[in-house]
């Protein structure tokens, strides 16, 4: 095992050591080895994020479910063992906290959401525990979350865990005990058909089970991926990220989460705002995937205008220059200048840049 010489090796010092060709920029790898690799791996094989700074929150008490259940957005009361659903924390103007995973394992429940590292969602769930029968622990740094993508994950995981995989839908969480490796396992439906397994193993097992993987992969195509290549599928597939549009000035509608909130439930935090917006049908921006005219090398966000200059929207993630030509991203645009096939452009310091847009036809 890779660790038994280290250690105190940590997850980044093992990825430096292990690919010396590694990218790696502020709090982020883009690379480990080669973006346009990673990203095949994402498409046809099986490509692995491994997600560090991912919000874990464990809480125990007999009061866990009714009390997510009325601040959050889904119906969160009756899930059952060993089941997990989806659900949105949101502020008073009906904007994103986090998005949110909501586990029922055993004796405790985990609540996994977005990464975070001024633990606001923490902070927000403590803050309405008044005198509920709840105790909360953040385990963020005690725990990894490796999520697979690709076409032959299924595969793969049926000779990791066996069969099993196949019996496991967007409703339920499984454990798996293999070669010393205990583990979490569960799937997310994803834009296109896409499935998206994640898994969540103790922090201090990771690397040597990630080599684990590397050692039994076979004939797979197994990789793991930077952002480079990640941002790329996700922005083809329509994906949604914090925080560049899961953030405190965002709303559930706008970026079609709409599926991961309850209108039969009664209130939560942001409820009226969302049932307002939903009712009279006035929300006003909208998530499309956009082309962009010339390369850009700039840090989103990026402001979107019509040919008169009016601002109608912003460019939230943009993509790698150099793995897509013409490059792409996903932008939030207001619905009127999308009905009305408006010319729309990028505004930098230096020129206006045209862009094409087109919808993203199914949520996650």
């Amino acid at each position: 095992m890779f660790q038994e010489n280290n250690d105190l090796l940590t997850i980044t010092d093992y990825f430096i050591k292990k690919f010396p060709d590694l990218r790696k920029e502020e709090n982020s790898i883009r690379f480990f080895y080669s973006a346009q690799e990673e990203y095949e791996a994402l498409k046809n094989g099986i490509g692995i994020r491994v997600k560090l700074s991912s919000t874990i929150i464990k809480l125990t008490g007999k009061d866990v479910l009714d009390f997510l259940h009325r601040v959050s957005t889904n119906t969160i009361k009756d899930l059952k063992l060993f089941e997990k659903r989806n659900t949105l924390f949101l502020n008073e103007k009906g904007r994103f906290i986090s998005r949110s995973t909501l586990l029922n394992l055993e004796d405790k429940f985990y609540l996994i959401g977005n990464s975070d590292n001024d633990k606001r969602l923490f902070s927000w769930v403590n803050k309405f525990i008044i005198t509920e029968d709840i105790i909360t622990y953040d385990v963020s740094e005690n725990f990894v979350i490796l999520e697979l993508i690709g076409k032959q994950c299924n595969s793969f995981l049926t000779m990791l865990v066996g069969e099993e995989i196949d019996s496991v839908d967007t409703n339920l969480v499984r454990v798996s005990e293999i070669d010393g490796f205990r583990f979490y396992y569960y799937i997310e439906h994803g834009f296109n058909s896409h499935n998206i397994y994640r898994i969540l193993i103790d922090k201090e097992k990771c690397i040597d089970f990630l080599e684990y993987l590397s050692n039994i992969k076979s004939v797979f195509d197994l990789s793991i991926v930077g952002e480079d290549a990640y941002d790329i599928f996700r922005i083809e597939n329509g994906i949604p990220s914090c925080p560049n549009e899961i953030n405190d000035l965002i709303n559930p509608h706008e970026v079609n989460l709409i599926n991961e909130i309850s209108f039969k439930k009664g209130c939560y935090i942001g409820q009226e705002v969302i049932a307002r917006l939903d009712t009279y049908d006035k929300v006003q921006r909208q998530l499309v995937k956009v082309t962009i005219g010339e390369t850009l090398n700039i840090n989103t966000p990026l402001i979107i205008a019509v040919e008169s200059g009016n601002e109608c929207g912003v460019l939230t993630t943009l993509s790698s220059s150099e793995l897509v030509n013409p490059q792409i991203g996903l932008a939030l645009i207001n619905k009127k200048s999308l009905s009305d096939h408006s010319v729309l452009f990028v505004k930098t310091t230096d020129k206006n840049i045209k862009i094409r847009t087109s919808e993203i036809s199914s949520s996650i």
